[in-house]
C-alpha cells in the first residue's frame, strides 16, 4: 500500500510504512533494527578481503585469471540465491550447518586435529545452535519469514545438534581443564554464552558477527596478506570497492521489494539471503584455499 504525504497529481512512490509509527525502525524494534544494521554495515564487508586473497592465491597475475575469479565468486553467489528461492527449507538448513563450521573454525586455536574440530563445533554450535534453543520462540518467526513456511524440518535439525552441542560442549569442558592452553578459548565461549542468553537473538548473532567473528577474520586475513607484502595501497581501494559492491546490491534489492507490507520479512530475506550468497564462496575461498595455502 502507498500513499502522499503531499500529492501533486501523480502516482506516490513513497511506501506507507515511512510514514507510520513504526517508520524509524521499519517495523523493527529498535535493537533488532540496529542488529541488522551492523550486520550490513559491519559485519557483511569482513569478505571485502576476498579479492585481496584471490590476489595472494595467484589469480591476479593476468587480468583474465582474475577476471575468472570474480565470475566464479559471483556465480556462486547467484547460484546460492536461486537455490534459495526454489528450496528455502533445505537453503537455510545447509546455510546453518556451514555457518556452524564456518564460524567455530574462525574461532579455534591451532593445534591437534580432533581438539581443534572439538573447538570449532563448540564455538560455531554455541552461535548457530545455542542462540536458537535460547530464544526459540522469537527465532522461530525469524525462521518462518526466511522460508514462508514450516519451520519443523529446521527444529528438528536445531533439536538433534542441540543435543550433539552438549556433548561437544562437555568434552572441551573436559580438555580445558586438562590442557591450560585451551582455557581461554573456553572463558571466551562461556562469555559469549551469557551474552547470547541476555540479547534477543539478532542482537546476539549481530554481536559475535561484528565483534567477535569479522574482527578476528580481518585481523588474521590482513597479517596474512602483509607477510605476504601486499601494500595498503592495494589492499585497502580493493576492500572498499567490494565493500560498496556488496552495499549497493543490498540497497537495490531493498527498493526491488514488491510492497511495504511486507518490509519486515522482506529485510530479513534480504540481509540473511544475501550473507548466505556471500558466506558459500567466501567459505570455500578461504576455510578451502587460503587457510591451506600458507
Amino acid at each position: 500500500m502507498y500513499y502522499c504525504a503531499f500529492p501533486v497529481g501523480g502516482p506516490c512512490l513513497v511506501p506507507e510504512i515511512f510514514f507510520s509509527n513504526e517508520s524509524l525502525f521499519l517495523g523493527f524494534d529498535p535493537v533488532s533494527f540496529i542488529a541488522l544494521t551492523a550486520i550490513v554495515f559491519i559485519g557483511l564487508p569482513h569478505g571485502a578481503f576476498d579479492g585481496a586473497v584471490g590476489l595472494a592465491l595467484g589469480y591476479g597475475k593476468r587480468f583474465k585469471s582474475m577476471l575468472a575469479f570474480i565470475f566464479i565468486y559471483i556465480f556462486i553467489a547467484a547460484a546460492v540465491v536461486i537455490f534459495w528461492i526454489n528450496f528455502p527449507n533445505a537453503a537455510l538448513l545447509i546455510f546453518l550447518a556451514i555457518s556452524i563450521w564456518h564460524f567455530g573454525i574462525g574461532d579455534s586455536q591451532q593445534g591437534e586435529k580432533t581438539q581443534r574440530i572439538i573447538q570449532a563445533l563448540a564455538h560455531g554450535g554455541l552461535v548457530v545452535i545455542g542462540i536458537s534453543v535460547m530464544h526459540s520462540a522469537e527465532v522461530d518467526k525469524i525462521f518462518s519469514q526466511l522460508i514462508n513456511g514450516s519451520t519443523s524440518l529446521l527444529w528438528h535439525f536445531i533439536n538433534v545438534s542441540a543435543i550433539g552441542l552438549m556433548l561437544v560442549l562437555a568434552v572441551y569442558f573436559f580438555l580445558a581443564w586438562k590442557k591450560t592452553e585451551l582455557r581461554r578459548g573456553l572463558a571466551e565461549l562461556v562469555s559469549l554464552g551469557v551474552i547470547y542468553y541476555i540479547l534477543p537473538p539478532l542482537a546476539g548473532f549481530a554481536f559475535y558477527f561484528c565483534a567477535v567473528h569479522s574482527v578476528r577474520h580481518l585481523r588474521y586475513t590482513w597479517s596474512r596478506l602483509r607477510t605476504l607484502s601486499y601494500s595498503p595501497r592495494l589492499l585497502i581501494p580493493l576492500a572498499l570497492f567490494f565493500t560498496v559492491v556488496s552495499w549497493i546490491a543490498a540497497m537495490m534489492a531493498f527498493l526491488l521489494m514488491p510492497s511495504a507490507d511486507f518490509i519486515t520479512g522482506s529485510i530479513l530475506q534480504i540481509v540473511f539471503i544475501g550473507l548466505a550468497a556471500l558466506t558459500v564462496p567466501h567459505m570455500l575461498l578461504v576455510d578451502g584455499l587460503f587457510r591451506r595455502a600458507l
